[in-house]
């Protein structure tokens, strides 16, 4: 039983399983093997092993707890007021205590490919893409969330969550929450203009789209003033879900390619 319950486990492991649905999964999968335990208590017992049986039942209620807990986090938005898991993470750290301990002093946990500027260095582009741009960033947003290299489970908010902000005057809930980070891009002088290039890799880039406006300055006034530099590349758009007459609706945009642009004067 146990072996078949560790062979599902396994398997699980390989899926990319959106992760309130994989908790679901693992909550049951508990309840079935907490049944198993309580047979297995009930065995020792039975034949007067009673050290053993007592210890194996109280593991039982142990995994039932645990259990019973998962189950009001993973399928109601409720936490029940016995829940001691609070405290339990506050005695042994929390994940999120974990990699604030690894991560470098400052603070700085992810370091953008063309490095870090300051906010007063950098205005946002306009950016002018054809059709053939259009399905190469979507193909990209394909391959960036096939390779895990951002997440398409709706920062992990459950039904409930989503519907709320959507009430609260949200229009949509995307799937890669506030877009997906270009993992490469370069800015590229071409014969129409200053052209934005990017994907997987420096090997695989491809030509995403042209910057027509810096701010609020045409591009051809601001390349005179100024130097110009990519500072971050995010696509935004794709899977996304609205309000509908009984709960969530799927929906999928088109792709778009937000740039911020970071400038020197020459």
């Amino acid at each position: 039983m146990l072996s078949a319950l560790d062979l599902i486990n396994h398997y699980l492991g390989y899926l990319n399983v959106n992760p309130k649905l994989k908790g679901r999964i693992y909550t049951v999968l508990a309840a079935v093997g907490s049944s198993y335990i309580l047979y297995l208590a009930y065995s020792y017992l039975s034949n007067k092993a009673y050290v053993r049986g007592s210890l194996i039942l109280l593991a039982f209620f142990g995994i039932l707890y645990f259990t019973a807990v998962n189950f009001f986090y993973y399928f109601t938005d409720k936490a029940p007021k016995w829940d001691v898991s609070p405290k339990i993470a506050k005695v042994l750290g929390t994940p999120q205590e974990a990699a604030d301990e690894a991560a470098p002093a400052g603070g700085v946990q992810f370091v953008p490919s063309n490095g870090l500027y300051a906010s007063n260095e950098v205005l946002p582009a306009t950016l002018k893409l054809d059709p053939g741009m259009e399905a190469e960033l979507a193909t990209i947003a394909s391959q960036i969330t096939q390779s895990h290299l951002a997440d398409d489970n709706y920062d992990g908010l459950s039904e409930n969550q989503q519907m709320n902000l959507l009430s609260q005057g949200q229009t949509k809930v995307y799937a890669t929450g506030d877009g997906a980070p270009l993992p490469y891009y370069r800015l590229e002088q071409d014969a129409d203009g200053l052209a934005i290039y990017g994907g997987i890799n420096e090997m695989s880039a491809k030509r995403l789209g042209v910057v027509t406006e810096v701010g609020l300055q045409p591009i051809a006034d601001a390349a005179k003033k100024y130097n110009l530099y990519v500072a971050s590349a995010v696509i935004k758009g794709g899977l996304a879900h609205v309000k509908g007459r009984a709960g969530l609706t799927e929906i999928q945009d088109p792709y778009e390619l937000h740039v911020e642009l970071a400038y020197k004067p020459k």
